[in-house]
């Protein structure tokens, strides 16, 4: 299945697809300079208030970013960043088995996101994201397998012209998922079932024509973690030079990540980089594997300057590895989740340029920020977002104690509050909540309302969709207001259809 034009077939006949370089993992890495994830994006489900079968594409806006662009790719592209990481969620998007035929509406808007990204003359890297099927259970792994190489099979065949500027990789974190070591670096179900899963991935690829048989691929520790006994029992291949490994590292916890009364906004405790960059030398680099850092960062606490430090030296002493990174950004700058955002999707521009400063400087680059589009952003602790949560290693002990939670606190979709602007909540809580690819914490439930309002959603809809087609700034204020519609139809309890309804309103907004 394939969503090139007749056009682009005529023109590979006429001058042939561009050639696929025959060169190993190794040699590839050297090119990669530093990368970011269009996170929150292509990888948003809401399957619980959105009718997919209505627009399967609606789901790349419902949690709350923009449509992706070509001028974000190139705007991205100009300040640095030469590899974008789309995390892509594949689930409410295919059909039933034993096909599992995948959506052709969404794999064509797939399709044009990659091509933005290799439109820039950089690197992509596509995967599986935030998936309910793929959990590292040993009783999971048949049906597991079942879908992941239908899956692939077709992700394969979409992209098989694609040169060596397209990475695959085959999973996100994948995990034992509510399990007391589910973020503590697993145990031997899971890694046996990560293992078996990777390998099924690198067979299915390789066999799938095109310039596949020369893809690179990127496959994941478990849960991407670099605890020790985590890589010691991480099967790498010893017949295929063209495979990466693929870990995630946000540390210090306290610093990165955490949002809980442990979080530190100072960095001065640089004792835990050292121990995730030793193990990644330890069992990796020493050994002349190539690595990939696919996600890291260090959410914004108003700390500026420290977490330009902070970039520098873990993107430099990645470097020193010859090891690239690639930044977190979940388009979430406001609120007490994870503020993983440095550029502003609709205006185009930096709000954090400090850290943008220390990110590049970790490269060797240096950048004059005065140059830069700059949109400032104020910090506040009252706008939940939705956010991704990411790998949590444990480090060793230490003198400043970095304390990362078994079960780090997820939100997948904010809690109302009281606000005049809020994002979206879900839908109201059921008994069995949906299974997705991210540690679970339950929502929190949105506080009592006595008096429910009335929400006139047909009047609403016609004015959601009346922004010009190329006023972002509108469609961002029209998409937080409906969603904050949808949010209060699902809490007053009103017609069930009504509320889909007006999601799906919602969803046609970026159109």
């Amino acid at each position: 299945m394939r969503f090139l034009n007749t056009l682009a077939f005529i023109s590979l006949a006429i001058v042939g697809s561009k050639a696929m370089r025959d060169i190993s993992s190794k040699e590839l890495v050297k090119d990669i300079k530093i990368g970011w994830n269009l996170g929150n994006t292509l990888d948003a489900h809401c399957l619980e208030f959105l009718d997919y079968s209505e627009d399967q594409t609606a789901s790349e806006t419902c949690w709350l970013n923009p449509r992706a662009t070509q001028e974000l790719f190139d705007k991205l592209s100009e300040v640095g960043f030469n590899t974008f990481r789309i995390p892509t969620t594949w689930t409410g998007h295919f059909g039933e088995g034993p096909e599992y035929k995948i959506d052709e509406a969404w794999m064509k808007r797939v399709h044009e996101v990659v091509q933005y990204a290799i439109n820039t003359g950089g690197y992509a890297i596509l995967n599986v994201h935030h998936e309910d099927w793929n959990y590292a259970f040993s009783d999971n792994l048949a049906s597991a397998e079942v879908i992941l190489e239908a899956i692939w099979k077709q992700i394969a065949a979409e992209f098989e012209e694609f040169d060596e500027h397209l990475i695959f990789e085959g999973m996100n974190e994948p995990r034992k998922v509510n399990t007391d070591v589910e973020w503590n670096g697993g145990d031997e179900e899971g890694w046996e079932f990560v293992n078996e899963m990777n390998d099924l991935f690198m067979k299915t690829v390789r066999v799938s024509g095109g310039n596949n048989k020369l893809r690179h691929l990127m496959i994941p520790t478990y849960a991407a973690a670099l605890n020790e006994h985590t890589l010691e029992a991480y099967h790498y291949p010893n017949n295929d030079d063209k495979v990466i490994v693929s870990v995630h590292s946000y540390t210090p916890y306290n610093f990165a990540l955490a949002t809980d009364d442990t979080a530190v906004s100072v960095f001065n405790n640089t004792q835990p980089i050292e121990w995730a960059m030793n193990n990644i030398n330890t069992y990796f680099r020493s050994k002349d594997i190539p690595v990939i850092i696919g996600e890291f960062g260090a959410m914004s606490r108003n700390n500026d300057e420290d977490r330009m430090r902070w970039a520098e030296l873990f993107v430099s002493s990645a470097k020193s590895m010859g090891v690239p990174c690639i930044l977190w950004d979940n388009g979430v700058f406001e609120g007490e989740g994870e503020r993983f955002g440095i550029i502003d999707r609709s205006q185009l521009t930096i709000t954090y340029p400090l850290y943008l400063k220390g990110l590049m400087a970790g490269i060797g680059k240096n950048i004059n920020i005065s140059d830069l589009e700059v949109t400032p952003i104020t910090p506040t602790t009252t706008i939940p977002s939705i956010i991704e949560t990411p790998t949590i290693d444990t480090p060793p002990v230490i003198d400043t104690p970095v304390v990362p939670p078994v079960n780090p606190p997820t939100i997948e979709t904010p809690p109302v509050i009281d606000t005049p602007v809020v994002p979206p909540v879900n839908p109201p809580t059921i008994e069995t909540p949906p299974v997705i690819d991210t540690p679970v914490v339950p929502p929190v439930n949105p506080p009592t309302i006595e008096t429910p309002p009335v929400i006139d959603n047909a009047t609403n809809s016609e004015d959601y969709l009346s922004c010009a087609k190329d006023d972002y700034s509108c469609k961002s204020q029209k998409s937080e207001e409906c969603y904050k519609k949808v949010s209060e139809c699902w809490n007053s309890q009103q017609d069930q259809n009504a509320c889909i309804s007006l999601g799906n309103t919602c969803g046609k907004i970026w159109n």
